[in-house]
């Protein structure tokens, strides 16, 4: 079947360089600068065929070919971020020059108190939503789901799961998928696909295991190989889980036995290559979908609580204790709070297309997604608990000291996508719905600003350096109530002790949890190593802190150019070209800001 080269125009784009000819591949499949074919093109899977890759029917018109969206030209370094940054660094240090200012130097020692009484509240509220949620979690896994009773609309609800990886090992992936291929008829209403890079090692041997694994177990699977080098991305899960979803999309509409365009309602969700899916986790999904009005479902992504405990008691106590604390406040405030979604979480089809997909100039898709849905329908978007616990892993590395650079690195990176994503709001702010922006502003500034950046951090600088300023100022160290330095000192102890019996709850909930892990996974951490990373997650969140402060300077310096996601650059790896069909559409364009 031959077909003649279609000539498809390319804008260049200001703020970076011309690429040379980009090769527009399809799924499963690379592609080649010669002239295309649809012969092969769509690679993937029936669970009646033996076959590794099938080649379908081709449609009369066949699916557009993602090539890249246009990057709007955009300064690098006046950034809303700045604001964010200024913010931190006037909490930070409010200790030292409020003793200094006449008409408030008195109340230096009781604004202490004040602040750091705040941050405790906030705690509380955190603990109390953990327990309530918990709660759900547990009287969860001996519920009944009665789908049939619940849908009377005689639609079908499928699913779309979509998982990205490029280095990681392929047994990780095996694990993932796995934990979907268990999930109550996989193989008649789940379909995956695995999107690689370009660059993953052994890609095509990987692909041809996967095929031969999965084919039979999923309704469909579809393995996505995303290009190097297309307009306006940044190297990173969330390019390539773009491409790979629109090829996905693309394949199932072209698939007239699928019934998308009939009577299918379908759901994607997003995961990661270190992801194992909860027991019942898309029953759950679809029956909590039909307990939604049609109104509300348009609106709404649905989040299982993360817990990053697969093989956690082999990691170094700094690793162990953030991964705990993550799911902390995952259930504290993500969720409760209607925040932001994080890794795995699930939404309809027409909001994810209407959200344009999954923008790929920026690398922390999953806290800004919610800002581009709300932009999408005009109110506010809400998150709601999938009551099913899911498995994360946490940052790992070969030895000791590659731990502790992966995990500072780590932090470092969410914390310049943090500052991305309070850009990324500040433009789209005037788009929302003025109460939707003022309050998710604060949430989201109480939450990356002061609780995960500079509270621990003031709690140690604020009581020393106050007693010390009021001295150089020469005013008596005692407040309007607290009479005395030593009185203020036995406070902040106080403080300290409080913030210990927070994170021995922390730790009490993540062992509660552990019944509702999937595949009976347990923390084996003994008795006194948790004691002693009990000890250690003071100066672990300490640390974060410092880490999360640097970042926040070092993106008001260098700006843009610091947003990339490291592990994922491809740069002198060499891809293997195959054939490729032409793009006879242009898909619509994102903006970048």
């Amino acid at each position: 079947m031959s077909q003649k080269a279609i000539d498809i125009p390319r804008k260049s784009f200001p703020s970076r360089p011309i690429p040379e000819p980009l090769p527009l591949f399809t799924i499963n499949m690379e592609a080649v600068r010669e002239v295309p074919s649809y012969e092969g093109v769509i690679s993937g899977s029936v669970p009646s065929s033996p076959v590794y890759h099938q080649s379908l029917p081709i449609p009369s018109i066949p699916p557009p070919i993602y090539s890249g969206r246009e990057a709007k030209p955009a300064n690098t370094l006046l950034r809303w971020n700045l604001l964010f940054t200024f913010l931190i660094l006037l909490f930070v240090s409010s200790a030292f020059w409020i003793p200094f200012v006449p008409k408030i130097q008195k109340f230096s020692m009781e604004i202490v108190v004040i602040i750091l009484g705040i941050l405790h509240c906030l705690w509380f509220i955190a603990v109390i939503n953990n327990f309530r949620y918990l709660y759900k979690l547990r009287k969860f896994k001996s519920h009944k789901i009665e789908l049939s009773k619940l849908n009377t609309s005689g639609k079908v609800i499928k699913h779309l799961i979509g998982i990205a990886f490029y280095k990681e090992p392929i047994e990780l992936m095996i694990d993932t998928l796995d934990s979907l291929a268990s999930q109550p008829d996989a193989r008649k209403k789940i379909s995956v696909f695995a999107g690689m890079e370009s660059g993953t090692p052994d890609k095509e041997e990987k692909t041809i295991k996967l095929h031969d694994l999965y084919n039979s177990k999923f309704e469909k699977f579809i393995v996505t190989v995303h290009p190097r080098g297309l307009p306006g991305e940044i190297p990173g899960k969330c390019s390539n889980f773009n491409f790979g979803s629109r090829m996905a999309v693309a394949e199932l509409r072209a698939d007239k036995n699928y019934g998308l365009d009939k009577n299918v309602e379908l759901l994607v969700t997003t995961g990661d290559c270190d992801t194992i899916f909860g027991d019942r986790y898309f029953d759950a999904l679809e029956e909590d979908y039909w307990k939604t009005t049609p109104e509300q479902r348009g609106r709404t992504v649905w989040q299982s609580p993360l817990f990053y405990c697969i093989n956690i008691h082999k990691s170094p106590f700094f690793v162990r204790a953030t991964g705990l604390l993550r799911s902390f406040f995952m259930m504290g405030y993500l969720i409760p709070w209607n925040i932001n979604t994080m890794s795995v979480f699930s939404l309809t089809l027409k909001l994810f297309e209407d959200g344009e997909y999954v923008h790929p100039g920026y690398q922390m898709d999953d806290i800004i997604a919610l800002i581009r849905w709300t932009c999408v329908v005009r109110q506010k978007c809400i998150i709601r608990l999938i009551p099913v616990a899911t498995l994360s892993g946490p940052t790992s590395g070969k030895n000791y000291l590659e731990e502790l650079y992966e995990w500072a690195r780590q932090i470092r990176r969410w914390t310049i996508g943090a500052a991305e994503v309070f850009h990324y709001f500040a433009i789209k702010s005037p788009r929302l719905p003025v109460t939707v922006a003022i309050v998710w502003a604060l949430r989201f500034i109480f939450y990356y600003g002061f609780l995960l950046c500079i509270s621990s951090v003031y709690s140690i600088i604020a009581p020393f350096v106050t007693t010390g300023m009021l001295q150089l100022a020469k005013h008596e160290t005692k407040g309007l109530i607290i009479p005395s330095s030593e009185v203020f000192t036995w406070i902040n102890l106080g403080m300290l002790g409080l913030q210990y019996f927070w994170f021995f709850l922390v730790f009490a909930i993540n062992k509660l949890a552990e019944p509702i892990f999937p595949n009976n996974q347990k923390d084996k951490t003994g008795f006194l190593r948790n004691i002693l990373h009990w000890i250690l997650t003071w100066p672990t969140i300490t640390a974060y802190c410092f880490i999360e402060v640097f970042a926040f300077v070092e993106v008001t310096f260098r700006g843009k150019e610091v947003c990339n996601h490291g592990a994922s650059k491809k740069d002198g790896l060499v891809s293997k070209p195959n054939k490729i069909a032409p793009m006879i559409e242009k898909p619509k364009i994102m903006e970048i800001v």
